[in-house]
């Protein structure tokens, strides 16, 4: 597929839904981040993929002059939104993570969280981060591990609408393929951790709705399948978050590992 037409399909997937309800979750990730970054007062920093918001806003409580920016208007809209709601301010504006519209270095920080994993073509989005990222400055990046929960949702989906996948998600998942796709002679003090955070919900058929009706690859896939296929997608799920849940309590508690990976710019 080329560039054009897979850039198309990751709009037409994320704009689907409503992510906002499902990523809202990931805020601890994108605040955890943003603060092992360092970001202070006057940085510049772009959120690549930044979805509706999760990352921009941690900068932006944080002083930074922010710029959010993804290739779906809408949920970049959702982020403008939410800026206000706070008090805060950034700009927003649509750009393919393969091909940003600034120009070299002019960032001090480039973040993107569980964004630029979906990316159509990973190569170009992880060298269009560090070409706009000035030498010195920061990269952090947020992505499932390919064995958490999340990691094996994103496997499960593409077994069952293999025509639906966006991007190469599991690859930013691990140390080896993420520094695979980050040039050695462009990076310096490249860091890896492993966090997590808690994926919760009343019951396991409330999650199951939560993730059909708006989480994008989930909601696509099952508008595409036929009945039998839609049995068989909602059947894995439950499988899958059912034999994640931890503890004893009401309602399930599913712990998502992810990998955390930070970088410097090399010169």
């Amino acid at each position: 597929m080329s560039a054009a037409p897979a850039a198309a399909r990751t709009r037409e997937v994320w704009a689907a839904g409503d992510y906002q309800r499902v990523g809202v979750r990931l805020v601890p990730a994108a605040e955890q981040l943003v603060t092992d970054l360092a970001v202070r007062p006057g940085d510049r920093v772009l959120d690549v993929a930044g979805g509706t918001g999760n990352a921009a806003l941690a900068a932006a409580r944080r002083d930074g002059e922010v710029v959010c920016t993804d290739v779906v208007p809408e949920l970049l809209e959702l982020a403008r939104r939410r800026a206000e709601l706070e008090g805060l301010s950034y700009a927003t504006e649509v750009a393919d993570a393969c091909a940003l519209p600034f120009a070299d270095a002019s960032f001090d920080v480039v973040v993107s969280t569980f964004g630029v994993v979906f990316a159509a073509e990973p190569e170009p989005a992880a060298r269009e981060m560090l070409r706009v990222l000035r030498p010195g400055g920061r990269l952090g990046l947020t992505a499932w591990r390919p064995d958490a929960p999340g990691g094996r949702l994103l496997a499960l989906l593409t077994r069952h609408d293999p025509a639906g996948a966006t991007g190469d998600p599991l690859r930013w998942g691990t140390p080896e393929g993420v520094e695979g796709l980050l040039d050695p002679g462009e990076v310096r003090q490249v860091r890896h951790a492993e966090r997590t955070v808690d994926m919760t919900a009343p019951s396991l058929a409330a999650q199951w709705q939560r993730y059909r009706d708006w989480f994008g690859p989930v909601h696509v896939a099952w508008r595409r399948l036929d009945p039998a296929g839609r049995a068989a997608l909602e059947a894995d799920f439950a499988d899958l978050w059912g034999s994640s849940t931890r503890g004893g309590g009401p309602g399930i508690v599913v712990p998502n590992t992810y990998l955390q990976t930070t970088a410097v710019r090399a010169g």
